[in-house]
């Protein structure tokens, strides 16, 4: 099975940054739980994912340690490359964080498909979105370590990248900030906190905050009004999981994704702006 080299992962490893941890902070900040599910009824997970051949490269202790701490929740995808180490706690110590990667000729949603029955067949509730047919992600939350576990996909070259990532992000939240003047959002967003860190010589924004009345496509097409005004590029609307949209935006060097869901079964909308930024503030 052909894999993907070291130079071609760089750049779906940034996007993978906005999808993967962006969906890992979402979850926090939604407080993605399970209700009462007790631990006992967690699953109890397979030896690891990476049962495919040994490469002749042999690894080091510690990447052996990171990229169990990735695998050991999910088996392996049946027709994929042998899984490789990606990164880890690139977020910081006191968040733990690890992500592996491997690659297949299958399509993203051949295999989100087939980690949706993975989970449900184990009696785990699968939390996920779709990213039109080119990625996306499922996976489930753990009540016992507090860390959620992640499938994200994203098409390349070709081929479908798969990110396999553990993590718990409790901790980041704490980093959260007032939202720079240069990002962008509805003038009657309430609350809206920003997270920021650096990677791969990136800086990554993650924006939340809700309005109260209005309904995703409404909210939608005022704040893609806005953002054209400001001087930014919009895509096209896709739809995402539980009656949301979802476009991709870009202004020079910094590009990323603005999500407005329903915030059932309240009333209103969350709203949520990912961003990859390289260089100087837009």
């Amino acid at each position: 099975m052909p894999s993907s080299s070291s130079l071609v992962i760089r750049v779906p490893a940034l996007l993978f940054a906005v999808a993967v941890v962006g969906a890992l902070i979402g979850f926090a900040w939604e407080g993605a739980v399970y209700g009462k599910r007790a631990v006992s009824e967690e699953w109890s997970p397979p030896p690891s994912l990476d049962d495919a051949p040994e490469a002749k490269a042999a690894r080091t202790p510690a990447e052996e340690e990171a990229l169990k701490r990735a695998l050991v929740h999910f088996p392996a995808y049946p027709r994929a490359s042998r899984a490789e180490l990606l990164a880890v706690d690139y977020l910081g110590p006191d968040v733990p964080i690890a992500v592996a990667w491997f690659s297949t000729q299958d399509t993203p949603e051949q295999v989100l498909a087939h980690y949706e029955k993975v989970l449900l067949d184990k009696g785990l509730p699968v939390l996920g979105e779709r990213h039109g047919v080119n990625g996306g992600w499922v996976g489930y939350w753990s009540p016992a370590k507090e860390e959620m576990r992640l499938i994200s996909v994203l098409a390349q070259g070709g081929e479908t990248l798969g990110f396999v990532s553990a993590g718990q992000v409790g901790p980041l939240l704490k980093r959260a900030s007032s939202v720079p003047p240069w990002m962008p959002l509805p003038a009657e967003l309430r609350e809206p906190v920003t997270l920021s860190f650096n990677m791969e010589g990136a800086s990554h924004h993650v924006v939340a905050g809700k309005l109260p009345e209005g309904t995703p496509t409404e909210v939608g097409a005022r704040y893609r009004e806005l953002l054209t005004q400001k001087g930014w590029e919009v895509g096209d609307v896709e739809p995402v999981d539980v009656g949301g949209i979802a476009f991709e935006v870009i202004r020079g060097t910094t590009l990323g994704r603005a999500t407005v869901r329903p915030r059932l079964p309240e009333p209103g909308v969350e709203v949520q702006l990912s961003l990859l930024q390289r260089g100087a503030t837009p």
